[in-house]
């Protein structure tokens, strides 16, 4: 969002290109109404009560003159530029806290820190990690609903609404959750393969993570900096259970997760009854949209989610289900295996900041330059936005090897061999371009284009799956990561494909995405 200040610097300078020197604030109330304002904008953009009280206030604290002209544009590119710095550091914290706990992880293993404990059993590590997969999948698709669903209500400066909409969704979320996780234990009960007590614990664990994730997606709403700081606060814990008290993985998990959880559901109802108390002294409580249209509405969104995390984690479920039954177990990840693709989910998440921040300027730039658009421009408006989208993409391709050699050189461990390593690089490489789909569909959800986003996600997620269980059962259980690098190219080539198609047909694109 620019700043009041921001956009009465941008105005000044419009100014002082009309005239530099004024006679007095009659003279700078016909300008401002020359370039098109009205009282009711100005009341929106700038707070002022009409045009004369805005022409006053610009006549009397700005000085328009050629010097001061420059004097404001350098000024207006230090706010410009501090501006996007702060935008940059914000979305890159957003997302890369989530890759913290994975780093600390991989760093503990590297230092040889992590084998101080006893390890978990076999069966409990194996279904530890498919309730962590089960959890992030299955939520996934809720937090998308909670958080396009609250920054809609934030951009109309209803916060408040905003998060009271997002309340059902997590009801929602968490009745599926449990119904799932019942479903899941029933299963296991009925297999017999695991130990009863090792899967209500795994219940237990993927219930809590659920919630924990969709409570920090409204969290986000109501509270920017919360889920960051939280998310920093969750691994610090883990690594002063797991290092200082010397308490083994799973304990010194379980105990961050409840206690994390425990915060976050304070936090959030603190909020709530913030709101509530807000809502009955201004008497202002609007009635809830019906669930059902919520749901109609924002499901696009969920399989979007759901499809996502699937993505991410469907080799791992392949290559775990793909185990030779004479190790005696249902499910279980090869170490090498799971170490090499944490390896590279590293290097997929510190992609993901970069990626939605360029994709943010893009947009901006595109919507920017649709406020002074006709038939003759678009032609050469088309030349400078499939300029600007490759540079984007080289961009990402270079910060992308940059993380490879930096996650390399100071986080893989030493012992590594060489399989491991190209196990590595090709699950870095699959996440290369997943990445770049999802910075097309940034764009294309941008654009009004939901229902091409899914269709471009689909099909390449069925082909990482199907070649991916092929190739594993057939010839290794490490083959699986030749399915999310095939599927993961699929979708980077049907999405860039929608991309450029777009930008070919950018006044048809104008209409259907609203402009």
């Amino acid at each position: 969002m620019i700043s009041q200040d921001e956009k009465i610097c941008e105005l000044v300078v419009a100014i002082s290109e009309v005239s530099s020197e004024m006679a007095d604030f009659w003279q700078v109330t016909a300008i401002i109404e020359s370039l098109g304002y009205t009282d009711r904008v100005i009341r929106q953009e700038f707070g002022f009560a009409d045009t004369l009280s805005l022409g006053k206030y610009v006549y009397d604290n700005y000085k328009l003159s050629p010097t001061s002209k420059s004097k404001l544009k350098r000024k207006n590119a230090w706010r410009h530029l501090i501006h996007e710095i702060q935008i940059f550091i914000e979305q890159f914290s957003q997302s890369f806290v989530y890759a913290l706990p994975l780093l600390l992880i991989l760093l503990l293993e590297s230092l040889h820190i992590d084998n101080q404990s006893q390890l978990l059993p076999p069966e409990l590590a194996s279904l530890i990690t498919l309730a962590t997969m089960a959890s992030l999948t299955i939520s996934g698709g809720f937090v998308q609903m909670i958080s396009r669903r609250g920054e809609f209500y934030l951009k109309l400066g209803e916060p408040m609404q905003g998060r009271r909409v997002c309340f059902p969704i997590i009801y929602l979320g968490t009745a599926t959750s449990i119904l799932l996780g019942l479903f899941g234990l029933w299963f296991g009960f009925y297999q017999g393969q695991f130990a009863d007590e090792y899967l209500m614990l795994a219940a237990l664990y993927y219930l809590v993570l659920s919630l924990l994730w969709m409570l920090l997606a409204a969290l986000g709403i109501q509270l920017r900096w919360f889920p960051p700081l939280i998310m920093l606060g969750l691994s610090i814990l883990f690594v002063f259970l797991r290092v200082w008290v010397n308490l083994d993985a799973l304990t010194a998990q379980i105990i961050s997760m409840f206690a994390t959880l425990i915060v976050v559901i304070c936090l959030v109802a603190f909020g709530l009854g913030k709101d509530n108390q807000t809502g009955q002294i201004s008497g202002a409580k609007a009635p809830l949209p019906r669930l059902s249209s919520l749901v109609y509405l924002l499901s696009p969104y969920c399989f979007y989610g759901i499809a996502y995390f699937s993505f991410i984690f469907g080799d791992r479920m392949i290559a775990g289900w793909a185990v030779n039954p004479a190790f005696g177990l249902v499910f279980a990840i090869d170490a090498g295996y799971q170490q090499a693709m944490d390896l590279a989910l590293v290097n997929f998440l510190l992609l993901v900041p970069l990626v939605e921040y360029l994709g943010y300027q893009f947009i901006r730039y595109w919507y920017g330059n649709t406020k002074d658009m006709n038939i003759e421009k678009l032609s050469n408006f088309y030349g400078k936005l499939f300029y600007r989208y490759w540079l984007t993409i080289g961009i990402t391709i270079i910060f992308f090897a940059l993380c490879m050699a930096g996650t390399l050189g100071f986080v893989k461990p030493t012992n590594w061999s060489l399989e491991t390593n190209l196990k590595s690089l090709f699950g870095s490489l699959g996440y290369l371009f997943f990445v770049i789909g999802l910075l097309n569909a940034i764009l294309l959800f941008s654009l009004n284009q939901t229902i091409i986003v899914i269709k471009s996600i689909i099909p390449a997620l069925l082909l990482n799956l199907t070649l991916g269980y092929i190739l594993a059962h057939i010839i290794s259980p490490d083959c699986a990561v030749i399915g999310l690098v095939t599927g993961a190219a699929l979708f980077m080539l049907r999405s860039t494909h929608e991309v450029l198609q777009a930008m070919k047909q950018l006044d048809y694109i104008y209409y259907i995405a609203g402009y």
